[in-house]
């Protein structure tokens, strides 16, 4: 049986073909990949006719590209004469905006770079009556491209931020440049395809959610519970400015969605006698953790209480601690948990976020921004849930409210983060890339759903999606999935309410699902028999419509 080989397209204003070998020993599918290469610069013909250009429909498409090799004169122009930038500017908009068609047009994924500084070689790249309005010049210009992109699905790779961490001297080869069209250094080449490689990993592979660090010689230097709150180091001053610039680096990463948990064998009140005492030069506040496991427990136990508190995998945790023990008996007991080891060196420990590569490509929604506050919040429904008398009191005191609409391009991440992130409540688990979501929101034959729930507490952001495939007579529901921190409030039976009205509203007299059991999803699997409908064949559920499921305790709110 042959086995269809994965298509990465690739259009590229320079001669792209040395990435190639780092690019496939990357990439975790490259042994079965095959690279499909359009002629030499020729980015924006291969945009309007992607298949025709690759000679076949790529199953992702790379698009590389410097200012220098499309919009040569413009820019020459612009150096040597101080020509107006204005249609310059608008060039690079009008190749953002062609990619956004293609992103929206094709099923593909489509990963973009974003133009390095431009160079040449017969300019001095410190002579300053160039050089600084160069460098105004390519901010105008990525400022453009971006607007040109706009929401577009796309992956993006910082081409020129990868150039200034090795250095124009180091990226360029000017010898290559003239005999190849090919710019790069060799080193630089496999640097770039590796980076390449890891933003289509990005594609499939889910980013880390949880941040778990220990505290001593972690987030300050020495034992709290033997030099004491005043006698740890941490602050502005060498080397406490290493741990101070670590904590700096943890409090980025939660303001973009990443959960910090404390996992720290202290005591209790030692710690937050530290958190009170030194908050001057701390950078991490108590509000910055999701939640904390000070105690003299396993780390490895306290982790697995968190997995379960969080309801999370193992697989979404980094550990990051200084004990060699620790790290070891968490790698032997959780092999899913990635382990990070904090070196004594206060120059590898201020860098030390800074090597999170996986963090590189994730796609940051308003959900994640509020994440830690939402875990927060759910400590107060917890307190309510065990002082109501019964589950229906609880539910009844929420004042849930769900809003359920029809997502547009803006909502594109956070839906495609839901469909190949959600496991438990996830009736088929059918995982798409954002230019299928993209796709499915513009079609006309589907209805895509999503849904956002608040209580009195607060909101939990956009926590349910649903496509649905709207026939004339029958709808199917082809994917259906809410977030764990919203079941068994009702949110669900709101949902497929609002898609069994529009269906009666558009003439159809039934509505059909199907559930495909997973290792993770057996918890839904008599979901749709509770809500009346008939299994009519193997896993394949079906109901007369018009349905009556909305429940009592649930503001259902309609923009679609």
């Amino acid at each position: 049986m042959t086995v269809e080989r994965f298509r990465i397209g690739v259009t590229a204003s320079f001669t792209p073909t040395p990435l190639y070998r780092s690019l496939l020993s990357t990439f975790v599918s490259g042994e079965e990949a095959e690279v499909l290469e359009a002629d030499f610069n020729l980015v924006h013909q291969t945009l309007l006719d992607p298949e025709g250009s690759l000679g076949s429909a790529p199953d992702a498409l790379l698009v590389l590209w410097r200012v220098e090799d499309i919009f040569t004169q413009s820019l020459v122009d612009w150096v040597v004469d101080a020509a107006d930038p204005v249609g310059l500017i608008e060039d690079v908009r009008q190749l953002g905006g062609l990619i956004r068609q293609a992103a929206a047009g094709s099923k593909a994924p489509v990963v973009v770079t974003t133009p390095p500084v431009p160079v040449f070689a017969w300019l001095d790249p410190l002579d300053t009556r160039t050089s600084v309005r160069l460098s105004v010049l390519h901010g105008r210009l990525v400022e453009a491209f971006l607007d040109g992109l706009d929401d577009a699905p796309v992956t993006l790779v910082d081409l020129d931020a990868l150039v200034r961490s090795h250095g124009v001297q180091q990226a360029y080869d000017t010898r290559n440049d003239l005999m190849y069209r090919q710019p790069f250094s060799s080193a630089f080449t496999k640097a770039f395809g590796q980076l390449l490689g890891e933003a289509l990993n990005s594609l499939t592979t889910a980013v880390p959610k949880v941040l778990a660090v220990d505290a001593d010689n972690t987030l300050w230097g020495g034992i709290v519970g033997e030099d004491g709150a005043e006698g740890v180091i941490v602050g502005d001053s060498f080397p406490g400015n290493a741990f101070r610039a670590l904590q700096n680096g943890l409090a980025y990463q939660v303001a973009n969605g990443t959960l910090l948990v404390m996992v720290s064998k202290n005591n209790d009140t030692d710690v937050a006698e530290l958190f009170a005492v030194r908050h001057g030069d701390l950078v991490l506040t108590e509000k910055h953790f999701a939640t904390k496991r000070v105690d003299w427990n396993s780390k490895a136990d306290n982790l697995v209480g968190i997995a379960e508190e969080l309801n999370l995998g193992a697989d979404s945790f980094i550990f990051v601690d200084d004990n060699d023990v620790e790290l070891e008996e968490v790698r032997q007991r959780l092999p899913g948990v990635r382990v990070i080891k904090v070196t004594d060196e206060p120059d590898e420990i201020a860098e030390l976020t800074s090597k999170l590569s996986a963090f590189r490509f994730a796609k940051v929604s308003s959900e994640d921004r509020q994440r830690t506050s939402m875990m927060q919040v759910e400590v107060g429904r917890k307190a309510a849930a065990a002082e109501a008398q019964s589950h229906e009191d609880f539910l009844a005191s929420l004042g849930l409210t769900v809003r359920v609409f029809r997502p547009q391009s803006a909502h594109v991440g956070r839906v495609t983060q839901l469909v190949n992130k959600t496991n438990q409540f996830n009736l088929t688990t059918i995982r798409r890339d954002e230019a299928e979501v993209s796709a499915l929101i513009a079609s006309e034959d589907h209805r895509v759903y999503a849904a956002e729930v608040s209580d009195r507490f607060g909101g939990y952001g956009l926590v349910a999606v649903a496509i649905v495939a709207a026939g004339a007579q029958t709808w199917e529901v082809d994917t259906f999935l809410m977030s764990c921190r919203v079941l068994r409030r009702g949110v669900e039976n709101a949902v497929v309410q609002c898609i069994a009205d529009d269906a009666v509203e558009a003439g159809a007299t039934q509505l059909a699902g199907d559930y495909r059991p997973t290792a993770k999803n057996s918890q839904v699997a008599t979901f749709y028999p509770e809500l009346g409908f008939t299994e009519t064949g193997e896993g394949h559920f079906e109901a007369k419509l018009p349905l009556d499921l909305a429940p009592a305790h649930v503001t259902i709110e309609r923009d679609a």
